[in-house]
């Protein structure tokens, strides 16, 4: 498989079943994935989590619509012009949260206090690992319950207080840095 151009694999994608079909879909993953994810990465702020995080959604985006590809079109481009599609989707978005954010700043002076601990808990939460963060989203975010957490971990509720507690420290840690 390594050997056919990317048109041939998404074709054999699209026209095969079983393990040819995850065999051609494996290639182009490996061909491309790399580059989507730094595209992502510098075209979103250089933000890791978001630029896997997208580069995953496109490749979702093939999996569930291989038709989609036009046969007469080369397959790099193509991809890419959907990745330059998802960015400006993701600008728009972010430009209309930043309206809404400005305009409550505007109305209410003490959202911009507000706001500048948010984005600071943010950046803390976002060096937790991937564990502390989730058991910190889940608690006051989500705000479910220890004994709730405990039944999605299957651990003891114990256990649940214990890693909560070492989150919300490492946590209370990044933010007085």
């Amino acid at each position: 498989m390594q050997r056919f151009s990317d048109e041939k694999l998404i074709q054999i994608f699209r026209n095969t079943n079983g393990n040819q079909r995850s065999k051609a879909f494996d290639c182009l993953y490996l061909r491309h994935v790399e580059n989507l994810r730094n595209y992502f990465f510098f075209a979103l702020g250089r933000d890791n989590e978001k630029a896997n995080d997208f580069a995953h959604d496109l490749f979702v985006k093939i999996l569930e619509s291989p038709e989609k590809f036009d046969a007469s079109q080369l397959f790099k481009p193509w991809i890419f012009r959907i990745a330059s599609n998802m960015c400006k989707n993701e600008y728009r978005k972010q430009e209309v949260v930043n309206k809404y954010v400005n305009h409550v700043q505007q109305t209410n002076p003490v959202t911009t206090a507000l706001r500048e601990n948010e984005i600071r808990l943010r950046e803390c939460l976002k060096k937790l690992s991937p564990e502390h963060r989730s058991l910190i989203v889940l608690r006051f975010k989500i705000k479910l319950s220890i004994k709730e957490m405990a039944e999605i971990y299957t651990i003891p509720e114990g256990t649940v207080k214990s890693r909560l507690f070492y989150a919300t420290r490492e946590l209370s840690n990044f933010y007085k840095e």
